[in-house]
């Protein structure tokens, strides 16, 4: 039950930066390495600032930011929002959901062969999320070259963060305290991956001017605001799903997060889903409730 529900929280959440991102990338054409390290970074500003005001026991510290574990699952989970981003630029909200189906179905597999038991009902799951999702592509209009590379980028970024993460969360503890800094310190090394990245890879008047955009302009500010808030939310229930030890039910539903930007985009940026991915949403749901109360 928890598995589901935090899932479930993180996806919402997510699903409005979805918006935000096929806003920014697609639509605006905005510097993709610009903005994922001040998407990272705000966030991160914000949970280190409330974490030391929260009473919380079993602290540990900066301890928690030297862990090499936590480095690469922090990088594989960047190189997820880098693929997800490279989507957004070319596809729309619903085509990138499409694409990305591919994952939930290996994943499980990927797992075993890690060593990870999964239950025939987990991986009965994930497929069923799967199939929902693939309901969406009915009626799809786009080449084949056009879908192959974003789909290539977001399968393997998922299948190697699932695996990083499995190597992170085995064994680790699921307490409040412990989650609350494992998501600081993730925000943390996101950030600093993104800022290499830029340093070495971005136009030095490029990252000027836009990072200068963000902070001269209002609604530019406003929106960075707006998105640090949902990804500090996200990012806290994206942590407690994966480490309340259920992760083979975790990831399917974390993964259907542009199904549910659907309606976010056909609210704000008017992508409007057709009939079949509305009820490939409410499918979803319906199955992550039953599975919740089995």
């Amino acid at each position: 039950m928890e598995t589901v529900l935090y899932s479930l929280t993180s996806v919402l959440l997510r699903s409005g930066n979805s918006v935000f991102d096929r806003l920014s990338y697609g639509l605006r054409r905005q510097s993709i390495l610009v903005l994922n390290f001040a998407n990272n970074f705000v966030p991160f500003l914000l949970l280190a600032a409330l974490l030391p005001l929260l009473p919380l026991e079993n602290k540990t510290g900066w301890t928690m930011y030297a862990n090499p574990k936590l480095a690469l699952f922090a990088a594989s989970v960047q190189g997820v929002a880098f693929a997800f981003s490279y989507g957004f630029r070319h596809l729309t909200v619903a085509r990138v959901n499409i694409v990305s189906r591919v994952g939930d179905v290996l994943i499980p597999l990927v797992l075993m062969l890690a060593g990870r038991t999964v239950h025939w009902t987990e991986y009965l799951f994930a497929l069923a999320v799967s199939g929902c999702s693939l309901l969406a592509a009915g009626g799809m209009t786009e080449s084949k070259k056009t879908l192959w590379l974003p789909a290539f980028f977001i399968t393997a970024a998922v299948i190697v963060q699932s695996l990083c993460g499995e190597l992170f969360f085995q064994g680790k503890s699921s307490d409040v305290a412990t989650n609350l800094e494992v998501s600081t310190a993730l925000m943390f090394w996101r950030s600093a991956v993104c800022l290499v990245l830029l340093l070495v890879f971005g136009s030095k008047g490029l990252m000027t001017s836009q990072m200068g955009e963000l902070v001269e302009d209002r609604r530019a500010r406003l929106n960075l605001m707006v998105r640090g808030l949902f990804t500090m939310g996200n990012q806290v229930a994206f942590v407690m799903a994966l480490a309340t030890g259920n992760r083979v039910v975790a990831w399917p539903i974390l993964n259907s997060v542009t199904l549910f930007s659907l309606v976010f985009a056909n609210a704000f940026i008017q992508e409007a889903p057709a009939r079949r991915e509305v009820f490939a949403v409410v499918a979803i749901v319906s199955l992550a409730v039953l599975k919740a109360t089995l």
